[in-house]
């Protein structure tokens, strides 16, 4: 009576243990857009997140014990494991770790059925335990290896795949004849990097006088805008500015099915995504699907400092083409419509000069930093001059822009520290840029240059090599350099190091508490620090 008791009481102990960790396999996968193999492949290359060592030799252990006594068994032995892996489990779950999440699990309707049928599959699991092995030291060592092993998420994922793509075509249908009937102008922005910070741009600029709705955050996936489309669009909105995302060639044409684009801008192709992508050339692809699927009416605004943008708007003839620079300094440029000179920046923000073909010149000041938030700006110009607005109406709007949360945001800052925050996701032009609004403002007013990052993730096998190039880059800019992590911040360490960059000038820290400490032991008032880049949850 007393082994049944003990044994039951483990199982429940064991289960809520279990309950826990498939939350948080179900964030990675979350993560990953529930892709299997992709949570597979974390799985594997984070172990210590998913298995931890010692309990894993407690089953061996036990099992080893079990198979020692599996003839004579002692009445004592059976309690005692009980007693003391029920001990361990209650352990972990009230002094286990907890880190606040980045991007926190979302509990949507796929989520939750996904981590209903998982803990349902677990729960047959322990009773098929329970009614197949009638010895007890048997059955607590099936049910010790059972609770270890990896949560069952990737299986059930895919046990549930042909229900899920059911809904998410019935949504999909809804919102494509939602679209049909209200009839908005869509506006397409697409791009290796810039697209939100545009999307953002545009948003403000049109928003000053018509009735805009743009998809938020990062909301660039089918169901992501579906979501919007369903639950946000209205005959109110005039203008539909929506992000589209793409990890493999095609995904932006189905963007395109869902939300038929009038207008499309295409801000760069770059090394970003490289470990999807597996190419610049997939890139390119992916990215112009946007203009193929613009009507022969569209417009098409595209980067021409970009190289492969510039390649890609010489061989669009299907729409107009609008060319905006930030680098042309010929006026007589015929090619560019738009384009930014005289470009100065202070902790205040740019001011610069815009021209635009055959509509004028004005004097534009912003709160916004960085030379690439200019291309941004010009490429929401361009549109905004499209769909109506005068020069006048987009210069006042711009003069009010709040910046983009976490992209070059300055911060308030009690101590003087002056807090530039650049950590949603980096890519290498957006990290070169942003050292350079760190060297500007240090022209300023003469403080201590300071770099904190973890380095870039998702660049394939330009990873490496990017992240050295940030390493040299930031030993001629910067006096201090703070890497968080080990694994991503190796090559930035031995570009430092190839630039002869002082040891006692870099430290190696785990994470944001220790970047804290070195910061109050380091600053002081007038000093400028950029956090650059924040690794998603599934890369830490």
């Amino acid at each position: 009576m007393l082994d049944d008791i003990l044994f039951y009481l483990l199982i429940l102990i064991s289960y809520i243990r279990v309950v826990l960790r498939t939350t948080e396999g179900l964030h990675i996968l979350q993560l990953d857009g529930y892709k299997p193999i992709r949570y597979m492949r974390w799985v594997v290359l984070h172990p210590r997140r998913c298995f931890e060592i010692y309990e894993i030799l407690v089953v061996v252990i036990t099992l080893s014990v079990i198979s020692v006594f599996a003839v004579n068994q002692p009445r004592w032995l059976f309690a005692t494991l009980c007693v003391c892996w029920t001990a361990l489990q209650i352990y972990k779950m009230l002094w286990r770790k907890k880190e606040e999440a980045k991007k926190p699990l979302v509990y949507t309707a796929r989520a939750k059925r996904l981590f209903g049928i998982t803990l349902a599959l677990q729960a047959i699991f322990a009773v098929l335990i329970v009614l197949t092995f009638s010895n007890f030291h048997w059955r607590l060592g099936a049910f010790l290896f059972c609770e270890l092993t990896v949560p069952v998420l990737s299986i059930c994922s895919n046990l549930i795949l042909p229900l899920e793509l059911t809904i998410n075509n019935a949504y999909l249908q809804d919102a494509k004849k939602r679209i049909r009937t209200l009839k908005p102008k869509i506006i397409g922005i697409t791009g290796s990097y810039g697209k939100t910070s545009t999307k953002y741009i545009l948003n403000q600029i049109l928003s000053k006088k018509h009735n805009a709705l743009m998809t938020p955050n990062s909301y660039n996936t089918p169901m992501g805008i579906c979501k919007v489309i369903r639950g946000e669009l209205t005959s109110e909105h005039e203008f539909f500015i929506v992000e589209m995302g793409a990890y493999k060639r095609g995904d932006i044409k189905t963007l395109c099915r869902l939300a038929p684009p009038e207008i499309g801008i295409l801000t760069a192709v770059g090394p970003q995504h490289l470990e999807r992508f597996k190419s610049i050339e997939n890139t390119a692809i992916a990215k112009y699907e946007l203009i193929e699927a613009l009507p022969s009416d569209g417009l098409a605004v595209i980067n021409n400092d970009n190289e492969i943008c510039a390649a890609l708007a010489d061989k669009t003839e299907s729409v107009t083409v609008k060319r905006y620079s930030v680098k042309s300094k010929d006026i007589d440029d015929d090619t560019i419509d738009i384009r930014a000179s005289d470009i100065k920046h202070s902790q205040k923000g740019l001011s610069f000069t815009v021209s635009a073909t055959d509509i004028g010149t004005i004097e534009i000041t912003t709160r916004l930093l960085g030379q690439h938030n200019v291309s941004n700006i010009l490429a929401a110009i361009a549109v905004s001059l499209h769909c109506g607005m005068s020069l006048d109406d987009i210069q006042a709007a711009i003069r009010d822009l709040e910046p983009v949360p976490h992209r070059l945001e300055l911060k308030p800052s009690d101590t003087g520290v002056i807090i530039i925050d650049d950590s949603f996701n980096s890519n290498p032009e957006g990290a070169k840029a942003a050292l350079e609004v760190l060297t500007d403002f240090v022209n300023d007013n003469g403080g201590k240059k300071v770099l904190v990052t973890p380095g870039m993730v998702e660049l394939g096998e330009r990873e490496y090599v990017e992240n050295k190039k940030l390493g040299s880059h930031a030993a001629k800019v910067c006096d201090l350099v703070i890497l968080v992590g080990d694994e991503t911040t190796e090559p930035i360490l031995n570009g430092l190091r190839h630039e002869n960059y002082p040891e006692q000038q870099i430290h190696k820290v785990k994470n944001l508490a220790e970047v804290q400490l070195q910061l109050t032991k380091n600053l002081k008032a007038g000093d400028v620090v950029l956090f650059e880049n924040d690794l998603p949850d599934n890369y830490n």
